[in-house]
C-alpha cells in the first residue's frame, strides 16, 4: 500500500494560468509565467457546448478585440473599482463621449440589472476621466452573456433607465472538423484563436504541450519520470478544461491539486502526488456515504492499482479505492481476498473493492416502503439510548443523497423524474461497477461539474 500518499501539505502556490501571486518567482520567471499565460487562455468543451474556461478569458478576449468588436467606442480602463463597486469595462462613444459600461458575464446571472445600475450610480457620484466622458449624456449599460434569466428582463421593465440598458447574448460555434472557434455577438462572427480543451479525438502533442505549462505545473511536470509525463498532460487536460478549476502546486513540486482553492471549505475534483520514494499516486473526490443533509456527498479517495498498473492512465485497472483525507494506515488493510467493504465509525465507506464500489456507497438505500414502516415501529419502541443511533439509520436507508446524486451524473435523472425503470437499471448496474481508472476519472469530473453550479 505504498502508493498511499500524505495529503496536500502547505503552502499552497495557485498557478491558475494567470501568472498572478507567484510572490518567490524571480522577476524573469514572473515574465515568463505571464507570457506563458497570455499564450494558454483557452475554450473549454462541456456538455456539447464551447465555453469560455473562465470569466477572465471572455475578458481578456474582449480586450484585445475590443477595437474589432466595438469599433464605435473607446476602452477607457478595465476592472475600475468606485466605493467597492467595480466595472469589468468602462468605456465611452467615439462621436460624443457618452459614457457605456459593459458587464461580461461567462454563464447565465440573475442579477445582472441591479449590478449594472449600483456602477451606474458609482460612476455618476465619482465621474472619473472626465477628459473622455461627457456626464451631461446618459450612461449606457451593456450586458453581454450567453443567456438571460428571465428576471433580467422583468428588472430591465421595472427600471426607470430601461431605455439605457441592453442585453446582448453571445455563442460560441465551431464548425465540423475545425479547431477554430467563432464568437458570435448580434450576429457578427469574430474568430477565437484560443486552444479548445476535451475537443473528442485531439491528440496532444507532448512536447509543445509542455512547453506552454505556468512555471509551477512545468516544474512538477519536469520532476515525473518519463513514462508518465504523456499521461499527465492528457489527465491535466481534461482536469483544467472544467468550470472554475484552479491549479494549485505546493511549494516542494511534489503535489498538484485542482479545485477552487486547497482550504476545507473548497470543492476539490482531483490531486496527483509524486513523492520520493513512493509512486507517482491519483486522488479523486467521488461520490461517498455521509451523515448529513447534504445533495453532494463526495470524499476524497486514493486509487489503489493492479501491479504495474500507470497510475495516470486510463486503461489501469483499479483493485481498491480508499476514502482518506491523509496518510493511509496500511495496519486498517483489509484482507487481499475480502469483498467486504470497511466503514468509517460515522458510516461513511473507507475500503471498497473497485467493482463493489457503487454498491457500497449506497448500501444505506432502499425504496421498499413496507421495510421501512417496520424499522419505524422498531424505533419507536425503543429504549432512548438505542433510539438516536435507530432512528439515523432509518433516515440513511429512507434518503441517502449518495444515491440522487449517482443517479444524476451517470443517468441524468432528478429524484423528481427517476421511475421503476431507472432502480431496475441501477440494481443490476450497481454491482458491475466498471475497474478501469478513465471510468473514476470521468465519474468525478461528472460529479464535479454537478457539485460546481
Amino acid at each position: 500500500m505504498d502508493s498511499i500518499i500524505p495529503a496536500l501539505e502547505a503552502p499552497v502556490i495557485i498557478s491558475d494560468l494567470t501568472g498572478e501571486n507567484f510572490t518567490h518567482l524571480t522577476e524573469a520567471e514572473k515574465k515568463q509565467d505571464e507570457k506563458v499565460a497570455k499564450s494558454t487562455r483557452n475554450l473549454v468543451l462541456i456538455n456539447d457546448k464551447i465555453k469560455f474556461q473562465s470569466e477572465e478569458d471572455l475578458e481578456n478576449y474582449i480586450e484585445e478585440n475590443f477595437n474589432q468588436i466595438f469599433p464605435d467606442l473607446v476602452l477607457i480602463k478595465r476592472q475600475h473599482t468606485i466605493n467597492t463597486q467595480r466595472c469589468d469595462l468602462l468605456c465611452s462613444t467615439k462621436l460624443v463621449k457618452q459614457p457605456v459600461i459593459i458587464e461580461l458575464k461567462n454563464e447565465e446571472d440573475r442579477g445582472l440589472i441591479s449590478q449594472l445600475t449600483r456602477y451606474r450610480k458609482a460612476l455618476l457620484i465619482e465621474k472619473p476621466f472626465t477628459e473622455q466622458i461627457d456626464y451631461s449624456l446618459p450612461v449606457k449599460l451593456i450586458a453581454i452573456a450567453p443567456t438571460f434569466h428571465e428576471d433580467n428582463y422583468t428588472d430591465k421593465e421595472a427600471s426607470k433607465f430601461e431605455n439605457d440598458f441592453c442585453l446582448w447574448e453571445f455563442s460560441i460555434d465551431i464548425e465540423e472538423n475545425q479547431e477554430i472557434a467563432q464568437f458570435n455577438l448580434s450576429g457578427k462572427i469574430y474568430d477565437i484563436p484560443y486552444p479548445i480543451f476535451g475537443l473528442p479525438g485531439k491528440i496532444l502533442n507532448s512536447e509543445s504541450y509542455s512547453k506552454s505549462l505556468p512555471t509551477f505545473a512545468w516544474e512538477f511536470y519536469s520532476r515525473l519520470d518519463q513514462k508518465y509525463k504523456k499521461d499527465f498532460l492528457a489527465l491535466r487536460n481534461l482536469l483544467i478544461g472544467q468550470p472554475k478549476i484552479k491549479e494549485m502546486v505546493t511549494t516542494s513540486y511534489k503535489k498538484v491539486l485542482y479545485g477552487t482553492g486547497a482550504g476545507k471549505n473548497h470543492k476539490k475534483l482531483a490531486e496527483i502526488t509524486n513523492t520520493s520514494g513512493k509512486d507517482v499516486c491519483l486522488f479523486l473526490w467521488l461520490p461517498t456515504f455521509v451523515h448529513t443533509k447534504s445533495d453532494q456527498p463526495v470524499a476524497r479517495f486514493g486509487l489503489v492499482l493492479k501491479s504495474s498498473s500507470n497510475p495516470l492512465s486510463n486503461d489501469s485497472i483499479v483493485e481498491w479505492l480508499v476514502s482518506t483525507k491523509e496518510t493511509l494506515n496500511s495496519k486498517n488493510t483489509p484482507d487481499i481476498n475480502s469483498e467486504v467493504a470497511a466503514y468509517n465509525r460515522d458510516g461513511t465507506l473507507k475500503w471498497s473493492r473497485a467493482n463493489l464500489y457503487l454498491a457500497n456507497v449506497t448500501f444505506r438505500y432502499t425504496q421498499d416502503l413496507a421495510k421501512l414502516e417496520e424499522w419505524k415501529r422498531v424505533v419507536q419502541t425503543s429504549n432512548k439510548k438505542s433510539k438516536k443511533g435507530l432512528k439515523q439509520i432509518v433516515n440513511s436507508y429512507q434518503n441517502n443523497p449518495t444515491f440522487w446524486l449517482l443517479m444524476y451524473v451517470l443517468k441524468g435523472v432528478t429524484p423528481e423524474t427517476i421511475n421503476d425503470e431507472d432502480r431496475a437499471w441501477w440494481e443490476s448496474y450497481k454491482t458491475q461497477t466498471p475497474t478501469y481508472l478513465g471510468w473514476y476519472i470521468d465519474l468525478a469530473i461528472k460529479t464535479w461539474n454537478y457539485r460546481i453550479k
